[in-house]
């Protein structure tokens, strides 16, 4: 596993006080008691989120362009962790479904699937395409591993405005910006061969792009402190936290 989280001995007394200070102060975000870090290399994250882009239809002219799947991490920031960058981790091309969403289902074994409830089982995408395909895999996956282990598909901000593939283009344009860029490559090259030049539709740009216009909308990573958000699972280290 190429991911481990990091959870302070007093994670609630932390979470608490870190709340009751941002209250004070005003602050209507507070950090996490816990954080990931990458085995790999030395980079810690406060948060790994995943996104899809399915592949695009297959017409009498050509089979379409391959789904797209993407692995992200939000680095962590003591400074100013609202304004942390994104770090592309992981990403993969596949034209057939069950191969595109089999590779997730290693891809997220490999970042930390499982160390905290709810990381990386849902990713950003059109959750209204290959249904089907979704919940055949679901029914496999939660046969061995239980509820979590289904695959969720969850819409990005804006998906259903008229304008959604506009608005993710901006966002990821904003996000690679030359002049304080949020997003970086890696190692990673589907994406960084694609930048020059967005196709209608490209399930690249739907993927990515949609993820990043969600991050830059909502601070995703860090707790409301406007309402109690803190829940401690019943099963697994007594000291996990969820957040709604």
């Amino acid at each position: 596993m190429k991911i481990e989280k990091v959870q302070d001995e007093y994670a609630w007394e932390l979470w608490q006080a870190r709340r009751d200070e941002a209250i004070v102060t005003n602050r209507p975000l507070v950090e996490r008691p816990f954080h990931y870090r990458n085995t790999v290399h030395p980079q810690k994250y406060y948060d790994l989120y995943a996104c899809i882009g399915w592949p695009t239809e297959v017409t009498d002219k050509d089979d379409g362009k391959p789904g797209y799947i993407a692995i992200v991490g939000i680095v962590k920031n003591n400074r100013l962790p609202q304004e942390s960058v994104f770090q592309l981790l992981a990403e993969i091309e596949q034209r057939d479904i069950q191969s595109l969403l089999s590779k997730f289902v290693e891809l997220r074994a490999e970042y930390g699937f499982g160390l905290h409830p709810g990381l990386l089982q849902t990713l950003f995408g059109d959750p209204d395409r290959f249904i089907t395909f979704l919940a055949l895999m679901n029914e496999g996956l939660t046969a061995k591993g239980g509820e979590r282990a289904a695959i969720l598909v969850s819409p990005p901000d804006d998906f259903y405005s008229g304008k959604v593939f506009d608005n993710y283009v901006r966002a990821l344009k904003s996000c690679l910006r030359a002049e304080n860029p949020r997003l970086f490559f890696g190692k990673c090259d589907i994406l960084k061969n694609r930048v020059r030049e967005f196709r209608r539709d490209d399930p690249v740009v739907m993927g990515i792009g949609g993820l990043c216009h969600s991050l830059l909308s909502r601070c995703q990573w860090m707790d409301q402190t406007r309402e109690n958000l803190f829940v401690v699972e019943e099963e697994g280290d007594e000291n996990d936290v969820q957040t709604a």
